[in-house]
């Protein structure tokens, strides 16, 4: 029961916090709306943002941030108005099921079966399923890569490009990179032991994952043995974030399988500056962002 509150009072927290911040400075003129979903035990939304102009736009899939417990389509509203007026993309925002009440591996089979439906939808929506891009920041570029991953086989050819915003890729309650220790403890955004009660959560109560794993392909990008045949990535890495090195180390392990990778670092940043408010850092990485996906 106390656990239940904590979380409720977080995921509100969370909500109110950057409504209060973005409150009135949300890039308007978009048309946007929602789409519900049937998907295997229940329904999800998918939030659709389209740009003015012609159609048919590339697509970016975009998962949203939380530590798999919290974050929804209206905590990224902002981000994902951003992205579809910068980048003139069509956006698709996946407001997957989240755990503790859905543990993995639900979260991310609804990130894969959000793949399929917008490959048989986005001509509809105006929408090119032939340029499509996937979009996820922190517990999100953690789906993402995977997503990524998996869509080699299910999907192949379909990924066009993956954009991972500080990414979880290991599982920290087993690793020690240097960032944890140093931009893990108090005065940081994201606290390691918010990290590890967040993996908890998550994993809690799951059919794939047992006490004493350290990897899963669906959970752990990072340890996935082959990262060949992967689309061009660009990787944005907060300076100041405990999840700075293992993203660091996922871009070196794209790099070395062949895949082109671009690595964006933002000095003085901390983890949650993509979006959590409208920071000059912030406006520098979805300017960077559009113009990686416009070159491609």
């Amino acid at each position: 029961m106390v656990e239940r509150l904590r979380l409720a009072w977080f995921r509100w927290g969370l909500r109110t916090a950057i409504g209060l911040l973005w409150w009135g400075r949300k890039t308007r003129g978009l048309s946007v709306s929602d789409e519900r979903v049937a998907v295997a035990g229940g329904r999800i939304r998918l939030r659709v943002y389209c740009p003015q102009g012609e159609a048919p736009f590339p697509v970016i899939l975009y998962f949203h941030g939380g530590g798999w417990i919290a974050g929804d389509l209206d905590t990224h509203d902002a981000v994902c108005r951003d992205l579809c007026a910068h980048a003139r993309h069509l956006v698709v925002a996946v407001d997957y099921r989240r755990a503790p009440e859905h543990p993995f591996p639900i979260p991310i089979e609804d990130c894969l079966f959000s793949l399929q439906w917008v490959k048989e939808h986005a001509a509809r929506l105006g929408g090119d399923p032939g340029h499509l891009t996937l979009c996820g920041d922190s517990a999100g570029g953690n789906l993402a890569a995977v997503v990524a991953q998996q869509a080699r086989q299910t999907h192949p050819g379909l990924i066009k490009g993956q954009i991972l915003v500080y990414p979880v890729t290991d599982h920290c309650r087993h690793a020690h990179w240097p960032s944890y220790a140093a931009y893990g403890g108090r005065g940081y955004s994201l606290p390691l032991k918010g990290m590890m009660e967040m993996w908890d959560l998550y994993l809690r109560g799951s059919p794939l994952w047992t006490p004493g794993m350290r990897r899963h392909d669906l959970a752990t990008p990072l340890h996935t043995c082959d990262l060949t045949g992967l689309s061009r990535t660009l990787l944005i890495l907060a300076e100041q974030d405990l999840l700075h090195d293992e993203g660091a180390e996922y871009a070196r392990l794209l790099r070395q399988s062949g895949v082109a990778v671009e690595v964006r670092e933002y000095p003085g940043t901390q983890h949650g500056f993509f979006g959590f408010k409208p920071s000059p850092a912030y406006r520098q990485a979805i300017g960077d962002v559009a113009a990686w996906v416009r070159a491609a």
